[in-house]
């Protein structure tokens, strides 16, 4: 019968992954450790049997949990705010399962709720606070009509960027970085800075000697 392997970690550090699969070992679950590091994954990847992979689970969220249980109460999480404890459980991917799981606790000991639809509604309010245009521009938005008098390339460029530009959200879904005035301005100083540009290149041609 062909074995299968699914992956039951992955991280950036090599002595990282030695340790969880010197662990399984040690509690008899077969694992081999992938090396990613010169791919463009460029990770270390810990896999297991597919039919150990729930006690594999298991034994981690156990270890992990004691670890949680005998943390120092200096531990620099302990100085985290209530947003940046949050931010943790909504960002899970970008942690280990060690602060994870301490973030939680720490909630927890505040009476502060981690339940599913508390953090979808604080990862949904997140992702709408990104999609909101950059304000307050005014400084960025005079700099921008100054080149472009100036006949700077630079008044272009900052124009060309206030009317065009674009962030993605999580969700693959692209929205304009700025407010729809400050794209109108930015229109405008394009629009400007070329103009200015093309008569300094003019005049300056005229003076070329026949």
């Amino acid at each position: 019968m062909k074995r299968t392997f699914t992956t039951l970690k992955t991280f950036p550090d090599f002595d990282q992954a030695k340790e969880l699969k010197r662990f399984l070992c040690k509690n008899e679950i077969r694992s081999f450790l992938n090396d990613n590091h010169d791919s463009p994954v460029g990770d270390f990847e810990v896999k297991v049997i597919t039919t150990d992979l729930k006690n594999a689970t298991r034994l981690l969220e156990e270890k992990t949990e004691q670890m949680v249980g005998e943390v120092a109460g200096d531990y620099c999480l302990y100085s985290y705010s209530t947003p940046q404890l949050y931010d943790i459980l909504v960002n899970k991917d970008v942690w280990s399962d060690f602060d994870f799981m301490l973030a939680k606790k720490i909630l927890h000991e505040k009476g502060m709720p981690t339940d599913a639809d508390t953090l979808y509604s604080i990862k949904k309010e997140k992702a709408k606070n990104t999609a909101k245009p950059k304000t307050n521009q005014i400084v960025h938005i005079l700099a921008g009509y100054v080149l472009a008098l100036l006949g700077g390339v630079a008044g272009i460029v900052i124009g060309f960027l206030m009317w065009n530009s674009q962030k993605q959200m999580p969700g693959g879904v692209s929205v304009f970085s700025y407010t729809d005035v400050e794209r109108k301005h930015g229109r405008i100083i394009f629009g400007l800075g070329i103009l200015i540009f093309a008569i300094i290149i003019s005049l300056r041609l005229r003076q070329i000697p026949n």
